[in-house]
């Protein structure tokens, strides 16, 4: 499905302007033993490319071009790059995976749906622009033919994990779904004439006194200490006289051949606390008191809740991006046929099945993909972010591409627990141009993003203190000072319940060859190291950064997070079929010492 097809064109009498990038028609004639007929997939539009490019950009939400800043933009910046960026995967699925256009055949179709995984998963990047097509019939169709009886399951799965926008926002209409892929068909001119260029500088790590004041109250008033003092009881810590000797039951990864790597600060240890027969899919989080560890994938569901006190993965109905409160009081969950919910911790318990209809759930709340949790200390509210962010579901490689924008905002959401469920209340949001993927303090009292260059290659972490209040009037105000910044390359992070340490996975560069103790980029030991991602943990009052793991070729070390007490959970994914592990390493209570 690779070669590159001779287009046609589409000619529409009594028009004027360009011709219009090929529909259907032109991709693929009708053959003499066509089966069931595909419902059309574009339709070509006649328009100057001017004005083209001005109405596909507004749709997308292109403040530069009179959009709302939010379709497409509510998720990812919209520069001059990542549209080249967009180009790329858009021109790369149109020469293969939708290279046939009118499939009659199961055969047919079901090499159509493959083209749209990455390994077992289905994902939005093998689509490009044409994922904004995804709730229309023509890949209903594809579906059906694909798979006959039973087709819905893997078609929600892909509306679930690839079609955008996510599932809850509204999407294109066939017309509008038209006119964009029109643009990037034609090259998509005029979009360096239209859209900004970004040019983020050199970065330089600095650590302002902020850093220490507010690391040194958390201390004492943080979520760590609040809820040790409320008696929270956290997983596999019975009968243990410090938080180092928690979770001594589970296997020590340095004894099993696969996990000699896990663990290289000295002294430190990582335990196996779950090994899953799925991949799962994008990040995993687990509760405070580290009993529940949730993330997208699944055995015959969309994502799953593992309990680790009975020892097994709870089918969930959702797809992604979990996220728990600091305080053991709730879950966020992305994705399912319910859109996102928030659940009270409580329903997790004892449960076999998820459908997050449970008394004490709400649904169909209004928060953007790749949110993050915190809970305010003072006040009761808890919170919800999202901003322009990277999807990063594993592999090996490079660290995901971020795009940002000068107009790009961080929103936040106010939530209550009513005492029957979690109720919305305000949204706040504030603009931080050319930064992205923000991520809550556990406390809400900082938030971290993440800048990147002009081709969307992280550069490192912004810290920022958060001032949330009211005016005069009652209306909330946000204000988030740059306290510090952290010039090191990575994924999406996260950070301690004590607010003291930011942990990330990154994966290996040439600038990495001698950190992990090779004679440099050129020695040819070092070659099947490049691209596997270790895990990094950050120092946030020095930026002191310390690698903790030390992963085989055929691993990765992904998705860390903290609980309560310091811990870090995160997962190890391997080639091949074997299985999928949840770790718990102790490398930052050890730094602390603890």
């Amino acid at each position: 499905m690779r070669a590159p097809l001779l287009l046609g064109l589409l000619v529409l009498s009594g028009c004027s302007g360009p011709a219009p990038a090929p529909s259907d028609a032109g991709r693929d004639a009708a053959r003499p033993d066509a089966g069931p007929t595909a419902p059309i997939f574009r339709t070509g539009v006649v328009m100057a490319d001017r004005d083209l490019a001005t109405e596909a950009l507004r749709l997308m939400g292109a403040t530069e071009a009179g959009g709302t800043g939010r379709s497409c933009h509510a998720c990812h910046g919209l520069t001059r790059q990542s549209v080249a960026h967009m180009r790329e995967l858009s021109d790369a699925a149109w020469s293969s995976c939708f290279a046939d256009l009118t499939p009659s055949t199961p055969a047919e179709a079901q090499e159509i749906v493959d083209c749209f995984r990455e390994g077992s998963i289905f994902t939005a990047s093998h689509l490009g622009i044409y994922a904004s097509g995804g709730y229309n019939p023509w890949f209903s169709f594809v579906f059906q033919l694909a798979y006959g009886e039973g087709w819905e399951d893997e078609h929600r799965a892909f509306l679930q994990r690839a079609a955008m926008p996510p599932v809850g926002e509204t999407p294109f209409t066939q017309a509008e779904f038209n006119l964009v892929t029109e643009w990037f068909l034609r090259g998509a001119p005029f979009a360096d004439e239209i859209l900004p260029g970004v040019d983020p500088g050199a970065c330089t790590t600095m650590v302002t006194g902020s850093v220490a004041a507010i690391v040194e109250d958390s201390a004492r008033s943080g979520w760590s200490a609040r809820n040790a003092a409320s008696g929270m009881l956290l997983h596999g810590c019975a009968g243990a006289a410090t938080a180092r000797d928690c979770l001594g039951d589970y296997p020590l990864a340095a004894d099993r051949p696969e996990g000699a790597g896990w663990s290289v600060v000295p002294g430190s240890q990582a335990r196996i606390l779950f090994e899953a027969p799925y991949r799962s899919s994008f990040w995993t989080r687990s509760s405070a008191d580290g009993r529940f560890v949730a993330h997208g994938g699944g055995t015959g569901s969309g994502a799953s809740v593992i309990d680790l006190l009975r020892g097994l993965a709870v089918p969930a109905n959702a797809s992604y991006d979990p996220g728990f409160f600091p305080d053991n009081s709730g879950i966020v969950f992305q994705g399912g046929s319910l859109g996102t919910v928030v659940c009270e911790q409580s329903v997790l318990a004892g449960a076999t099945a998820l459908s997050f209809t449970e008394p004490g759930c709400t649904s169909d709340i209004d928060i953007a993909l790749y949110q993050h949790m915190g809970s305010s200390l003072e006040g009761g509210d808890h919170w919800a972010v999202n901003s322009s962010w990277s999807g990063d579901n594993g592999g090996n490689g490079a660290d995901p591409s971020l795009f940002v924008d000068p107009s790009s905002t961080v929103t936040f959401i106010s939530m209550r627990n009513t005492g029957s469920g979690f109720t919305p209340g305000d949204r706040t949001s504030i603009t931080l141009g050319n930064e992205g993927s923000a991520i809550l303090a556990p406390s809400a009292r900082m938030m971290v993003t993440q800048i990147a260059t002009a081709e969307g290659r992280p550069l490192g972490y912004v810290l920022r203190r958060l001032d949330i209040g009211r005016d005069a009037g009652g209306a909330r105000t946000i204000a988030a000072p740059e306290i510090a910044r952290y010039c090191y390359p990575g994924g999406k992070p996260a950070i301690s319940l004590d607010d003291r340490w930011l942990v990330t996975h990154h994966r290996a560069t040439d600038d990495d060859a001698e950190d992990l103790g090779f004679t440099g980029p050129s020695d040819p030991a070092f070659a099947p190291y490049r691209g596997v991602s270790n895990l990094y943990l950050v120092d946030l009052t020095t930026g002191a950064r310390t690698r903790l793991t030390f992963m085989a070729p055929d691993q990765q070390a992904l998705f860390p997070h903290f609980r309560s007490d310091g811990w870090i959970y995160f997962q190890v994914r391997t080639d091949g079929p074997g299985p999928e592990y949840t770790v718990a390493t102790d490398a930052a209570l050890l730094l602390a010492g603890g």
